[in-house]
């Protein structure tokens, strides 16, 4: 569920008003939108193939009209509340369907429908009658858990044998547990966005999307990352292997079929070159704040910053690393540089061979000249060491 819902595209900005007293008449509009044979309009947001650096999908996400000027889950809520629910989830189904023709060659489309409307006749109906279900994925968003998962099923299983494939969105939060997993066994294991927000910067989420690549691989699916919003996120997802991601870095929900911005294929090379020279560190180095060395007396054994910095000399030669601790008091620990070209297993021997007080502190990758690349996680560091070595 990319884009988690933003403001419908004909919304001006500042006009949502969410609050829960503020109550259109949503019977009148949810009529309106089912009348308009053309409503709710459709959006596409790439997911985007990290082995190829190509687009491989589409989301497909609603657009409201602007009265009453809400986010499109406060309509889908809405309808839910009033009963229109299944009706306007087939109507989706369908206007999204009817774009299969268009669709860009090798690439699939991804629908979202509550698992609690996939067995309704309507909705049922809307999936099952329009012929083969190649290239299309039913994305189960379960905002509220299905009271029938036998019915359930029994629809999941005759998508299946028309083409089509199941993915669970927001996997490892909400309903979208392990007991959900197991029982639906999707093609596509959606990450929820929560795991994958910063995750260059924390090994705990790091860990969560190796198990959950671990767990999608072993049911045979893919694993698919949304809400990537920043190289390093991407970075990081590209060293863990994720398969598939999406989110605003990569491209914005638009009309049509959108392309990748020409910054956002560079990018991906770079990440896809990085990965390809695993036997050295390179893939693993991330960006960093540089900060010039004042002249004068030498910096404190602690200063003030919020992200790991390098203390830098005037001709550009790391000298020290700023990493941050609690209340963003930063430890400086001398800087300990290697090269891009360096064996991960080397590279985290060495580290670890540092005073005990050190031996957690990023590492300098510089280039030949002995200019700053960016630094290395030591968790990232020994991971890529050890599986080096089980291969």
């Amino acid at each position: 569920m990319a884009d988690s819902f933003p403001v419908s595209a004909t919304s001006p900005a500042g006009a949502v008003d969410d609050r829960p007293d503020a109550d259109p008449d949503w019977s009148a509009a949810l009529r309106r939108v089912l009348a308009d044979g053309n409503q709710p309009a459709l959006v596409a947001q790439p997911i985007v193939d990290l082995g190829s650096g190509a687009v491989a999908g589409f989301e497909l996400l609603s657009r409201f009209p602007a009265d009453p000027a809400a986010t499109p889950d406060r309509w889908f809520a809405a309808a839910d509340r009033l009963g229109f629910a299944p009706d306007l989830t087939a109507r989706v189904v369908q206007r999204a369907l009817a774009l299969r023709p268009e669709l860009p060659s090798n690439t699939f489309i991804t629908i979202n429908a509550e698992p609690h409307l996939v067995p309704h006749p309507a909705v049922r109906d809307a999936l099952l009658g329009a012929g083969r279900l190649d290239r299309v994925v039913i994305e189960l968003t379960e905002h509220v858990r299905a009271s029938d998962d036998a019915a359930l099923r029994a629809v999941l299983d005759q998508i299946r044998e028309q083409g089509g494939l199941i993915a669970v969105d927001d996997a490892g939060t909400g309903y979208s547990g392990l007991e959900q997993l197991m029982s639906v066994r999707p093609d596509i294991v959606k990450l929820d966005r929560a795991l994958v927000t910063g995750i260059d910067h924390d090994p705990v989420r790091r860990s969560m999307v190796e198990l959950m690549g671990e767990l999608a691989s072993r049911m045979d699916g893919w694993l698919l990352a949304e809400g990537v919003e920043t190289e390093g996120e991407l970075r990081s997802l590209a060293s863990l292997g994720v398969p598939l991601v999406q989110g605003w870095l990569l491209g914005r929900p638009a009309t049509g079929w959108p392309s990748l911005a020409g910054a956002v294929t560079e990018l991906l090379r770079d990440c896809m070159l990085r990965v390809s020279l695993t036997e050295h560190i390179i893939h693993l180095v991330r960006d960093c704040d540089i900060v010039t060395e004042p002249p004068g007396p030498a910096v404190p054994s602690t200063a003030r910053t919020r992200a790991t910095a390098v203390l830098v000399d005037p001709e550009g030669r790391p000298r020290s690393v700023l990493v941050p601790g609690p209340d963003s008091v930063a430890y400086v620990v001398p800087a300990m540089t290697v090269a891009p070209s360096s064996a991960p297993h080397d590279v985290a021997r060495r580290a670890l061979a540092r005073p005990a007080w050190q031996r957690g502190a990023p590492l300098v990758c510089t280039d030949a000249s002995g200019h700053v690349l960016g630094v290395l996680d030591v968790g990232e560091l020994v991971d890529a060491a050890m599986a080096a070595a089980s291969r």
